[in-house]
């Protein structure tokens, strides 16, 4: 033994080992009067996540056991480095050059390949790419809309023309019907034969792409995302097998597109659980299970939890979600630029978002470890929860009929609405957090753009977790320009009490984030705040204090305001919900309450103000 190791074996031995009874023991007895099962998260994916975890609760994991490389490949097929490609999105119009020479200065400026958005593909000059870009070192995909098979005929054509193999093409075609609508034509699903007879002799272009993203961007939970995006893949192997195409050129055409998220570990074990799962179903088919190891990921950072207001924080929001999609093995990542919410991005923000993925990997040297989740008691227990939770749903999927007739019944859309209205509600509670918008406003943001134009575009993302909240401060900015100034909202403190600062400091927040210019003022009784607020110009009230006589002289007082303010108690209530309300309060604000509806009913009344 060598003077290190007697060294080691000695500091280690002066440790004692922790079983997770200990370790529970512990916990209860500090956390004295608060029950050790009020820790535990309930989440959307309807697993229950304790507060921490032990070796005992991966004991019985084989997954545990295996290492990157091996099968089933929870751990991905890495074995040297955990590299991916750095891809940029870039949407096509007309011809397609100003988007080339975008796609050729983003290669040159650390891009290792771009995705070509193309609205009209019979029009892309593909002859003005291949004199700007090497087709056989780029990695150069494509979103198509309809007859994808077109677009790669001619593709071929003009490669050959021009001296380049189409064996060589790196990159993807996207044309997923299947998961933007819930079925396949019978022409969809010759054009997509057709695809996978064009594309079968380029091991590293992928003629079928599953958009697990179009879930994703409605606010779907991780188990939704994994079982539903599976689920539309084997409805793919049906379609295409059943139409004369071998199984084996089917399953290593296949690659997913998924969406990261901001739920950090959860995203990590996303998309281990999905490659678990995928192999689980090539073997269900009997086919070789090297085949599993084709499928290719590629990440983008997700659309739902892209906010308009304090864009800033985009940057902040793409750099964690890109790195938990990097951590999890993905093969490729877009980030968006940060501004993509409510315009074209221009130069500035492409070189951002595309330079969070070089920094990851020439600075974090995220390239470096290969599944670094691995041995985390926390991580490994995730990824098995969530495959099970996801498998269970995929299996559920499967005896509705599959994919398709899930989609048709309504079962795949509403299960995700009911999951998406669940967290719309969390927003507006105030129990999920997003920063800038619902939470930590940016109290000098300036609006450099038409909010009543925005609104109304046919591209603004009605969709995101932000939206509800946004067309609320955009509702106030609209007063702001029509008025020449903010409304605004005071916070009477009256007395002097720890709840009634807590309530005062949560009502100040909401309408801050609500775009209000906000006081807070306090009272030492309710004569002072009454005879003092009568002349005040404000759109909302706010009365914080505890105390019954309190809230129930300050109304009847404050209602000759020359203004007729908005009256909202900062309390809850409870049964004496329908007494304030004869005494002249419209609402009730505290922790945990409906935030929108407050909202609402204030917006109407400064609605009805502009009209006089």
């Amino acid at each position: 033994m060598t003077d290190e190791n007697k060294h080691t074996q000695k500091l280690f031995s002066e440790f004692t080992t922790a079983s997770a009874a200990a370790w529970e023991e512990r916990a209860r007895k500090d956390l004295r009067d608060t029950p050790l099962e009020q820790l535990t998260w309930h989440t959307y994916e309807g697993l229950d996540i304790k507060p921490y975890y032990t070796k005992e609760d991966i004991e019985q994991l084989a997954a545990t056991q295996q290492k990157p490389g091996d099968y089933p490949y929870l751990r991905g097929t890495k074995t040297d480095a955990n590299t991916w490609l750095n891809i940029q999105e870039i949407k096509v119009e007309d011809n397609g050059r100003t988007a080339i020479d975008k796609a050729a200065d983003a290669i040159a400026r650390g891009a290792d390949g771009v995705h070509f958005i193309l609205a009209q593909p019979d029009h892309f000059d593909i002859v003005y790419l291949l004199g700007k870009a090497d087709l056989n070192t780029c990695c150069i995909s494509y979103t198509l809309q309809n007859k994808p098979e077109q677009f790669l005929n001619r593709l071929q054509s003009k490669l050959s023309a021009n001296q380049v193999t189409s064996q060589r093409l790196k990159g993807f075609v996207k044309y997923d019907p299947m998961t933007a609508k819930g079925e396949l034509t019978r022409e969809e699903n010759r054009a997509i034969l057709e695809v996978l007879n064009l594309t079968e002799d380029s091991p590293e272009f992928y003629g079928i792409t599953i958009s697990g993203t179009n879930f994703s961007s409605i606010g779907a939970s991780a188990v939704q995302e994994i079982a539903y995006t599976l689920s539309a893949a084997v409805a793919y192997v049906h379609r295409l097998t059943n139409a004369g195409q071998s199984t084996a050129v089917v399953l290593q055409n296949m690659q997913f597109h998924m969406a990261a998220g901001t739920n950090y570990f959860f995203e990590i074990a996303k998309l281990r659980a999905l490659r678990l799962l995928w192999a689980a179903i090539v073997k269900a088919y009997n086919a070789d299970p090297q085949l599993a190891s084709r499928l290719r990921i590629h990440s983008s950072t997700s659309s739902w939890y892209q906010t308009t207001l304090d864009p800033y924080v985009n940057m902040l929001r793409v750099t964690t979600e890109a790195m938990s999609a990097v951590l999890a093995g993905a093969d490729s990542l877009t980030v968006s630029p940060f501004d993509s919410t409510f315009k074209a991005s221009d130069e500035f923000s492409e070189r951002i978002a595309r330079n969070v993925s070089i920094i990851l990997k020439e600075e974090a040297y995220l390239d470096k470890a290969i599944d670094p989740a691995a041995g985390s008691y926390y991580l490994e227990s995730l990824t098995d929860q969530l495959a099970g939770q996801a498998w269970a749903l995929f299996n559920e999927v499967e005896a509705k009929g599959g994919f398709e007739e899930a989609y048709e019944n309504g079962f795949i859309l509403g299960s995700i609405t009911e999951v998406s209205r669940r967290k719309f509600r969390d927003i507006a509670k105030g129990r999920m957090v997003l920063v800038g918008t619902n939470k930590y406003p940016n109290p000098k943001e300036k609006i450099d753009f038409d909010p009543e134009e925005l609104i109304q575009s046919e591209a603004f993302d009605t969709t995101r977790a932000a939206y509800p909240t946004e067309v609320m401060r955009m509702a106030t900015e609209l007063h702001l320009r029509k008025r020449q100034r903010r409304p605004k909202a005071i916070v009477a403190i009256i007395g002097d009490s720890e709840k009634r600062h807590v309530n005062a400091t949560f009502a100040q927040e909401l309408f801050s984030c609500a775009g209000f210019e906000t006081q807070l003022q306090h009272y030492s009784s309710v004569e002072e705040a009454s005879d003092k607020l009568q002349s005040t110009p404000a759109e909302v009230l706010v009365v914080a204090s505890s105390e019954s006589a309190y809230v129930r002289e300050f109304g009847p007082r404050i209602r000759n305001h020359h203004a007729k303010p908005t009256l909202i108690l900062a309390d809850d209530p409870q049964h004496m919900k329908d007494e304030m309300v004869a005494n002249g309060y419209d609402e009730f604000i505290f922790e945990d309450c409906d935030m929108k509806s407050i909202l609402d009913l204030v917006h109407k009344k400064l609605h009805g103000i502009n009209g006089q």
